[in-house]
């Protein structure tokens, strides 16, 4: 049963890639943002209970037209994800500020660690990246359909970097990586069990060292990175920040001030970021939901 259930996802998977693929960049993003329209209704429930918690000073129906934004630009991203190529080969897909950042780890030979969420599109900042020949690598979570997941690798290789698996043999990969010098980039704004209680908009949230603890370690450069949707086009605006102290700052302290930035990048663009992650825990997202 299980298997033909795959069958079955990996069948439609492949029916809309292809509808999409054909299509030009601007016009598919452009119909399924349209389809996904919709679907806005069904994420309400967790995304608002998330927007309450974390942008209570805001109205009910302020927060559901984030929640139908976020729709519109979830979709446009997974597109997105089809011509990965044209985004970094349009100059006029994306303005980059702060490569000079990477440049200056790669001359050092440190190696890279880009940290950013689920916010905007990260794909864009890896896009960016390929321009100078310096692509991070990704650590993502597997695909529950294995055949899925070898599709969405083959797109995400036209930037061409590694991909890991989130894993133990995942994570080793992408250490050997940057201890050879090379770049990798970390979504951290999962809540991650066990890790320490850290804030995101004034409420403790379970944030992975990993990142601070990992760049201290091998000496890499620690850099906040986003890639902001221009409107509701295929064009973004990326920033490489300067990196971050690793020496003098503690692991706890440094991914608090990354959940500060990303905290400012949400609160620019609300829509833009994935509103549906527990983020802060089931119990949290209850008593925000029951107000």
């Amino acid at each position: 049963m299980v298997k033909f259930a795959h069958r079955v996802e990996y069948a439609a998977f492949a029916a809309v890639s292809a509808l999409f693929e054909r299509m030009s960049l601007d016009r598919g993003t452009a119909l399924a943002a349209a389809l996904a329209r919709p679907l806005a209704p069904v994420l309400r429930a967790r995304a608002l209970a998330n927007l309450r918690l974390a942008l209570p000073e805001l109205s009910d129906a302020e927060h559901r037209r984030i929640v139908g934004g976020m729709a519109d630009h979830l979709t446009r991203l997974a597109v997105e994800y089809l011509h990965l190529a044209e985004l970094r080969d349009d100059p006029a897909r994306i303005a980059v500020e702060g490569l000079e950042h990477l440049e200056d780890a790669r001359a050092a030979g440190r190696g890279a660690l880009l940290v950013t969420g689920h916010f905007g599109n990260w794909e864009a900042v890896r896009a960016a990246c390929a321009r100078i020949d310096y692509t991070p690598a990704i650590l993502y979570r597997q695909f529950n359909t294995r055949r899925i997941d070898e599709e969405g690798q083959r797109r995400m290789r036209a930037l061409d970097a590694p991909l890991f698996h989130k894993g133990r043999r995942g994570t080793l990969g992408m250490l050997r990586h940057v201890r050879k010098g090379g770049a990798a980039m970390i979504l951290c704004d999962q809540r991650f069990s066990g890790a320490p209680l850290v804030p995101f908009f004034g409420h403790p949230a379970r944030t992975a060292l990993a990142p601070a603890q990992i760049a201290r370690e091998y000496g890499a450069a620690l850099l906040t990175v986003r890639g902001v949707r221009r409107g509701r086009s295929s064009a973004f605006d990326v920033t490489v920040d300067p990196p971050m102290d690793t020496a003098d700052t503690t692991p706890e302290a440094m991914m608090a001030e990354v959940n500060r930035r990303l905290e400012g990048w949400v609160r620019a663009h609300p829509e833009q970021y994935f509103w549906l992650h527990n983020r802060w825990g089931r119990d949290a997202a209850a008593a925000a939901l029951s107000t």
